[in-house]
Protein backbone atom coordinates (compact mmCIF):
# COMPACT_ATOMS: atom_id res chain seq x y z
CA UNK A 1 0.00 0.00 0.00
CA UNK A 2 0.99 3.75 -0.37
CA UNK A 3 2.38 5.60 2.38
CA UNK A 4 -1.11 8.09 2.57
CA UNK A 5 0.32 10.84 5.07
CA UNK A 6 -2.81 12.60 6.81
CA UNK A 7 -2.78 15.94 6.91
CA UNK A 8 -3.43 18.00 10.25
CA UNK A 9 -6.23 19.02 8.13
CA UNK A 10 -7.97 15.60 8.51
CA UNK A 11 -7.67 15.67 12.36
CA UNK A 12 -9.23 18.77 12.99
CA UNK A 13 -12.71 18.55 15.29
CA UNK A 14 -15.64 19.41 13.59
CA UNK A 15 -18.34 21.25 15.89
CA UNK A 16 -20.68 23.52 15.69
CA UNK A 17 -20.49 27.06 16.72
CA UNK A 18 -22.83 28.37 19.47
CA UNK A 19 -24.98 31.03 19.13
CA UNK A 20 -23.35 33.54 21.70
CA UNK A 21 -20.34 33.14 19.97
CA UNK A 22 -21.63 33.98 16.70
CA UNK A 23 -23.59 36.96 18.63
CA UNK A 24 -20.30 37.80 20.24
CA UNK A 25 -18.34 37.86 17.08
CA UNK A 26 -21.31 39.84 15.21
CA UNK A 27 -21.53 42.52 17.87
CA UNK A 28 -18.08 42.87 18.03
CA UNK A 29 -17.81 43.54 14.24
CA UNK A 30 -19.69 46.87 14.42
CA UNK A 31 -16.90 48.70 15.86
CA UNK A 32 -14.61 48.03 13.40
CA UNK A 33 -15.52 49.91 10.20
CA UNK A 34 -15.33 52.98 12.63
CA UNK A 35 -11.80 52.41 13.95
CA UNK A 36 -10.56 51.97 10.05
CA UNK A 37 -12.38 55.04 9.13
CA UNK A 38 -11.30 57.03 12.25
CA UNK A 39 -7.85 55.71 11.48
CA UNK A 40 -7.97 57.49 7.79
CA UNK A 41 -9.33 60.50 8.61
CA UNK A 42 -6.91 61.17 12.05
CA UNK A 43 -3.88 60.00 9.98
CA UNK A 44 -4.87 62.73 6.94
CA UNK A 45 -5.34 65.32 9.33
CA UNK A 46 -2.30 65.01 11.03
CA UNK A 47 0.27 64.49 7.92
CA UNK A 48 -1.62 64.49 5.23
CA UNK A 49 -3.91 67.45 5.33
CA UNK A 50 -3.76 69.10 8.68
CA UNK A 51 -6.77 71.42 9.92
CA UNK A 52 -7.69 73.87 12.71
CA UNK A 53 -8.30 73.33 15.00
CA UNK A 54 -7.42 69.36 15.47
CA UNK A 55 -10.20 67.25 15.64
CA UNK A 56 -9.57 65.17 19.23
CA UNK A 57 -6.08 66.54 20.69
CA UNK A 58 -4.16 69.70 20.63
CA UNK A 59 -1.48 69.72 17.63
CA UNK A 60 -1.56 68.14 14.29
CA UNK A 61 0.56 65.72 15.69
CA UNK A 62 -1.46 64.11 17.93
CA UNK A 63 -4.24 63.46 15.31
CA UNK A 64 -1.25 61.75 13.43
CA UNK A 65 -0.75 59.61 16.44
CA UNK A 66 -3.85 59.11 17.20
CA UNK A 67 -4.96 57.63 13.45
CA UNK A 68 -2.12 55.29 14.17
CA UNK A 69 -3.29 53.97 17.80
CA UNK A 70 -6.86 53.42 15.88
CA UNK A 71 -5.26 51.77 13.08
CA UNK A 72 -3.54 49.24 15.32
CA UNK A 73 -6.26 48.90 17.44
CA UNK A 74 -8.34 47.61 14.27
CA UNK A 75 -5.70 45.30 13.46
CA UNK A 76 -6.06 43.63 17.45
CA UNK A 77 -9.49 44.10 17.12
CA UNK A 78 -9.79 42.22 14.05
CA UNK A 79 -7.39 39.37 15.28
CA UNK A 80 -9.52 39.04 18.60
CA UNK A 81 -12.01 38.17 16.56
CA UNK A 82 -10.58 35.57 14.59
CA UNK A 83 -9.36 34.08 17.81
CA UNK A 84 -13.29 33.89 18.91
CA UNK A 85 -14.55 32.46 15.63
CA UNK A 86 -11.46 29.96 15.58
CA UNK A 87 -12.43 28.85 19.41
CA UNK A 88 -8.71 29.31 20.25
CA UNK A 89 -8.51 32.02 22.36
CA UNK A 90 -11.63 34.29 23.81
CA UNK A 91 -9.33 36.94 26.22
CA UNK A 92 -8.39 38.71 23.90
CA UNK A 93 -11.25 39.33 22.53
CA UNK A 94 -12.73 40.30 26.07
CA UNK A 95 -10.26 42.86 26.78
CA UNK A 96 -10.36 44.31 23.24
CA UNK A 97 -14.30 44.56 24.07
CA UNK A 98 -14.15 46.31 27.42
CA UNK A 99 -11.42 48.64 26.18
CA UNK A 100 -14.07 49.94 22.88
CA UNK A 101 -16.76 49.74 25.42
CA UNK A 102 -14.71 52.43 27.92
CA UNK A 103 -13.56 54.50 25.09
CA UNK A 104 -17.20 54.90 23.48
CA UNK A 105 -18.64 55.65 27.49
CA UNK A 106 -15.99 58.65 27.44
CA UNK A 107 -16.81 59.50 24.07
CA UNK A 108 -20.56 59.40 24.79
CA UNK A 109 -20.00 61.52 28.22
CA UNK A 110 -17.42 63.94 26.11
CA UNK A 111 -19.20 65.49 23.10
CA UNK A 112 -15.89 67.14 22.39
CA UNK A 113 -14.52 63.44 21.37
CA UNK A 114 -17.39 62.41 18.90
CA UNK A 115 -20.64 61.97 17.89
CA UNK A 116 -23.29 60.48 20.60
CA UNK A 117 -25.40 58.03 18.40
CA UNK A 118 -22.13 56.76 17.24
CA UNK A 119 -20.59 56.31 20.71
CA UNK A 120 -23.87 54.87 21.90
CA UNK A 121 -24.12 52.09 18.99
CA UNK A 122 -20.22 51.21 19.53
CA UNK A 123 -20.98 51.01 23.56
CA UNK A 124 -24.37 48.97 22.77
CA UNK A 125 -22.27 46.47 20.77
CA UNK A 126 -19.56 46.39 23.13
CA UNK A 127 -21.70 45.33 25.69
CA UNK A 128 -23.49 42.89 23.69
CA UNK A 129 -20.26 41.35 22.21
CA UNK A 130 -19.23 40.90 26.11
CA UNK A 131 -22.61 38.91 27.31
CA UNK A 132 -22.35 37.13 24.73
CA UNK A 133 -18.46 36.23 24.71
CA UNK A 134 -18.73 35.55 28.28
CA UNK A 135 -21.94 33.07 28.66
CA UNK A 136 -21.44 29.49 29.18
CA UNK A 137 -21.78 28.02 25.75
CA UNK A 138 -18.89 30.46 24.83
CA UNK A 139 -16.95 29.04 27.31
CA UNK A 140 -17.35 25.84 26.38
CA UNK A 141 -16.32 26.60 22.97
CA UNK A 142 -13.41 27.85 23.45
CA UNK A 143 -12.71 24.47 25.76
CA UNK A 144 -12.61 26.00 29.08
CA UNK A 145 -14.32 25.09 32.10
CA UNK A 146 -17.10 27.38 33.46
CA UNK A 147 -15.62 28.83 36.95
CA UNK A 148 -17.93 27.65 39.52
CA UNK A 149 -18.73 30.19 42.76
CA UNK A 150 -17.16 28.27 45.95
CA UNK A 151 -19.47 27.50 48.90
CA UNK A 152 -18.83 28.12 51.83
CA UNK A 153 -20.20 26.61 54.82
Amino acid sequence: MLGIRRSARDDDEVREMPGTVIGAVAAGTAPLPFLAVYAVIFIVHGGIHPIAPPDITQTAHGELVAGFIAAGLFVVALIALLWMVSGSRRWPFVLVQLGILATAIDFYVDVTKGGRFISFIAALAAAVALACALAPPSWAYVGQRIPRLARSG
